[in-house]
């Protein structure tokens, strides 16, 4: 089988997406990346592997998400640009991924103590003043990294 190969498409609109990085970020997670994957055509087995990927580059190059997390996301769900904030976390709200209410970060901080899952990251943000959070246009939350993304 041969390797795909890959090129960088301008989207057809001519409009690229932006991710804006707000200066007290740097306070936590200082950095920030965005890209965009198109013309992608997801089966269950082929999003299953992109996940474990996903997975695994956390864990390994991303040194548990102490370096890296990465969030994946339906652009036709959401709406750029894109805004990568700090902010209190009593003032990050948002239904978290596989929840069905909404959760503070401060909730969501005790919630996932108990999840085996998500619990060995929260230590990485836990004693900060300020934790990471990525909003659209409408300022619905992508992720709060690197804990958990947005549903």
């Amino acid at each position: 089988m041969e390797a795909p190969r890959y090129k960088p498409l301008k989207p057809s609109s001519g409009k690229l997406q932006r991710l804006i990085i707000k200066p007290e970020t740097a306070q936590v997670r200082p950095i920030g990346l965005a890209a965009v994957l198109r013309n992608i055509k997801f089966t269950q087995t082929s999003y299953n592997s992109f996940i474990d990927l996903q997975d695994k580059l956390h864990q390994n190059l991303g040194r548990r998400r102490s370096l890296v997390s990465i969030g994946t996301h339906d652009l036709d769900t959401v709406e750029g640009p894109f805004t990568y904030e700090a902010l209190p976390p009593q003032q990050i709200k948002f239904i978290p991924l596989n929840q069905t209410k909404e959760f503070t970060a401060v909730e969501l901080m005790e919630l996932y103590s108990y999840e085996s899952h998500l619990k060995p990251y929260l230590s990485i943000i836990q004693d900060k003043p300020v934790y990471p959070v990525i909003y659209d246009k409408n300022r619905v939350v992508l992720s709060m990294p690197p804990i958990i993304n947005g549903d």
